[in-house]
């Protein structure tokens, strides 16, 4: 029996009814959420799986490649120029990238890479709570993570896209391998200063390759990937050197470097390259190189996909020719008008471009005179009409012709070509009339062979710009490029074997492979007979005539000088039997130039070639059948020449506009008037009645516009002396030693003609 009373309050059944009420709704509202819950829980499955599938498949890293830049380089094998899109890029194995650069990346943006799987959980929440705190602010994202990022997804900043990259970061990691994932990540990544992946940042900040990279320029580089221009060493030095210390201390940290190693990376200075990335050191021949390569394989594949292109382009030429052009234009007084030029080399064995200067400063234009600028050709043309004798055997080298007034009616008026001196010579040899580039002499041959042989000729030569069938392009009025003049003239140096000249030797891909290009080709367009008579010509035209500052010691050079009208343009091409280069000079705005004489591209030309010859070395050649004192022994004897600079060599007098020149002579038509009757009945010319001579001076009506031989056309005897007896060439062709295993390609049907001479030649002022 208990001796008190138990304090408890027993529950009135009301109460418990009451309780076991509250209960039941607390139970059914917690069952409603709990179902809610899982509604939302079968959504999101369902949400996120939709959204799973249609993320990229990763896969298609196996066959990814990033936007590279294609990378030039000389004959040497050396990098000259990169050319790229919106991405700088040049990918390099992991091989190839520095431990001090990947160990400084891991240190500041991921440090447990080899442990997790794509997604640090651990370092996630410890990057939270150091936030929280308000430590330094640190992102989650693992290198993985980034990675996807920068190739799949967009910048936004959102939970979905978080979530994406933590599920394509769990993808990846368990299709690839740790290294190729670290590998993929630096070349992909944007490290500031334009510079795309690891290879180009390490050689646009510090000019070195990534596999060189020392500890204190790989933590400068790894403090970048946080914000690449907001930390620029260029800009924000002091930044940049806080970030790259923090670095350094995290690699102590985790054990990456010693505290000597640290101390060391700490006192090491930057050295830093200048942050202008200059595009080409040759930008006049890369430009030319680029121009070929977006034509073959479009713009995009030149600026993405990541092509090694090896040219033809020869350091040591290309930087005689920059500054044998340069100089000279700058020493030239501005009064000259001279602003510009122009230089195209061209190996003639190989048909390889070995410089090209398009212009005497790139920064203020990029037109590319050596190829874009078709300027009047003058004098230099004249090798074509007189080739176009000797090929059809109307004339040789040793013809008499006369340099006299000749008048020719253009159905509007007359037109009467005067020579460079305003003199008239007279009687003569052809090659003297060559040598002395008198004009009138130039257009009787014209005359005589036809306007349409002679474009013929220049079109076998190599020259595809357009010729107008006139008066004037007989004397060189069509415009013609730098680099097309050394193509034709190279054919003449091959003793008529054409090879369209080529900037580039090979193209690999992405993956190393090589893509087809066209080669130069060899072809026998030309008598060879024909062109070495030529040659001799154009060698004596060097040795004695308007060329001779082009000589070289104990080596022949041929080549010819030209002037345009008013001397808006003064040219020179000269050739040796392995080398070709055309020198332009004038302005961009067709202003007549003054005091200066093709004798001044002569020079330019000169100082090109004696440079590069004294830098290779090569051994002088003669051209076949060509021997002069200088080079032999045997010849043209030299004397020195009256130093006096006449006005100008050479000059086409245009107006008024020729109408267009029949192709064919109808020898029953009148013939041109004439001021002057010839002193002599066997000269190479074109004889007319004397009073149409006189009608023509006193401003009569000039007789019908006259009409030239086509190449079937029966030579008149009186305008021309027969061919001299031929002699066999018993040497094998060019073409034979270019192409041996083709043994028949050297076969050309054609007349022979009169062994070449060089003697006969005497000195002569230069008429610059």
């Amino acid at each position: 029996m208990r001796d008190f009373d138990l304090p408890v309050d027993i529950p009135k059944k009301s109460e418990l009814m009451q309780q076991q009420r509250l209960w039941v709704i607390l139970l059914t509202v917690l069952g409603f959420f709990a179902f809610i819950l899982f509604l939302l829980s079968i959504q999101l499955g369902v949400v996120l799986s939709e959204g799973a599938r249609q993320l990229p498949d990763i896969r298609i890293l196996e066959n990814y490649h990033p936007n590279q830049s294609t990378q030039l380089f000389d004959r040497d094998n050396n990098l000259i120029a990169n050319i790229h899109g919106d991405e700088d890029r040049v990918v390099v194995p992991l091989a190839q990238i520095s431990p001090n650069i990947q160990r400084a990346v891991m240190a500041i943006e991921d440090n447990r890479f080899y442990q997790h799987n794509g997604v640090d959980i651990k370092g996630t929440v410890r990057a939270l709570a150091t936030n929280f705190t308000g430590g330094d602010v640190q992102g989650g994202s693992t290198i993985t993570q980034q990675l996807v990022k920068n190739l799949f997804l967009s910048p936004e900043r959102s939970y979905g896209r978080k979530i994406a990259e933590a599920v394509l970061a769990l993808r990846v990691e368990r299709h690839y391998k740790k290294d190729k994932i670290m590998e993929m990540y630096l070349n992909q990544v944007y490290w500031g200063n334009h510079a795309y992946g690891i290879e180009k940042a390490a050689r646009r900040y510090f000019r070195v390759p990534a596999s060189e990279l020392s500890v204190a320029q790989a933590s400068l580089l790894a403090g970048l990937l946080k914000a690449p221009e907001g930390l620029s060493p260029y800009v924000y030095a002091k930044a940049a050197r806080q970030r790259q210390l923090a670095v350094i201390a995290k690699m102590v940290e985790h054990g990456y470097i010693t505290q000597a190693q640290a101390r060391e990376a700490r006192l090491e200075k930057w050295n830093l390259k200048g942050q202008e990335d200059k595009a080409s050191k040759y930008p006049f021949f890369v430009a030319h190189v680029i121009q070929e390569l977006m034509s073959r394989y479009g713009e995009d594949v030149v600026r993405r996909g990541g092509l090694k292109v090896y040219t033809t382009l020869n350091p040591v030429a290309q930087e005689a020719a920059e500054m044998a052009l340069i100089k000279r234009v700058n020493e030239l007084p501005k009064s000259s008008h001279v602003s510009n030029g122009a230089l195209a080399a061209i190996d003639v064995n190989s048909a390889e471009i070995v410089a090209l200067v398009g212009g005497v400063d790139f920064a203020k234009s990029q037109y590319n005179n050596a190829t874009q600028a078709r300027r009047a050709a003058g004098s230099q043309f004249k090798p074509f009409v007189y080739l176009t004798g000797l090929r059809l055997g109307l004339i040789t080298p040793e013809s008499p012709i006369t340099d006299r007034p000749i008048h020719f009616s253009t159905g509007s008026g007359t037109w009467s070509p005067k020579n460079w001196d305003g003199r008239y010579m007279g009687a003569m040899t052809v090659r003297r009339a060559l040598v002395l580039s008198r004009n009138t002499t130039t257009v009787q041959v014209g005359m005589k062979v036809g306007i349409d042989e002679v474009i013929k000729t220049a079109r076998l030569a190599g020259i595809t710009s357009p010729i107008e069938p006139n008066f004037a392009s007989l004397l060189g009025a069509s415009g013609i490029p730098p680099l097309e003049m050394a193509t034709a003239f190279a054919t003449f140096a091959r003793e008529g074997v054409r090879m369209f000249p080529t900037a580039i030797r090979r193209v690999e891909n992405v993956a190393g492979e090589a893509l087809t290009i066209e080669k130069p080709i060899p072809e026998q367009v030309l008598n060879p007979d024909s062109v070495a008579q030529l040659n001799s010509i154009l060698v004596d035209a060097v040795e004695v005539g308007t060329g001779k500052a082009a000589r070289l010691p104990n080596r022949p050079v041929a080549g010819k000088t030209g002037t345009t009208d008013k001397v808006r343009d003064i040219w020179f091409t000269g050739y040796t039997p392995d080398l070709v280069a055309t020198v332009w000079m004038g302005n961009e705005k067709y202003v007549p130039l003054r005091g200066v004489f093709s004798s001044d591209a002569v020079k330019v030309w000169h100082d090109f070639a004696a440079a590069y010859y004294e830098a290779n070395g090569k051994p002088p050649t003669d051209f076949r059948g060509v021997t002069n004192t200088r080079t032999s022994g045997h010849g043209v004897t030299l004397v020195d020449l009256n130093p006096a600079e006449p006005p100008h060599e050479g000059a086409v007098e245009l107006r008024p506009a020729n109408p267009v020149m029949p192709s064919t002579l109808t020898p029953s038509l009148p013939a041109p008037t004439q001021s002057v009757t010839p002193s002599t009945t066997n000269g190479l010319s074109v004889n007319g009645a004397s009073s149409a001579g006189k009608k023509a001076q006193s401003g009569g009506v000039a007789p019908p516009p006259i009409k030239s031989a086509g190449a079937k056309a029966t030579p008149q005897p009186s305008m021309v002396s027969e061919p001299a007896t031929p002699t066999p060439e018993p040497k094998k062709r060019l073409l034979q030693r270019l192409l041996p295993d083709k043994k028949d390609s050297s076969k050309v049907e054609v007349k022979p003609a009169a062994k070449p001479s060089a003697s006969g030649v005497p000195p002569v002022p230069d008429p610059g």
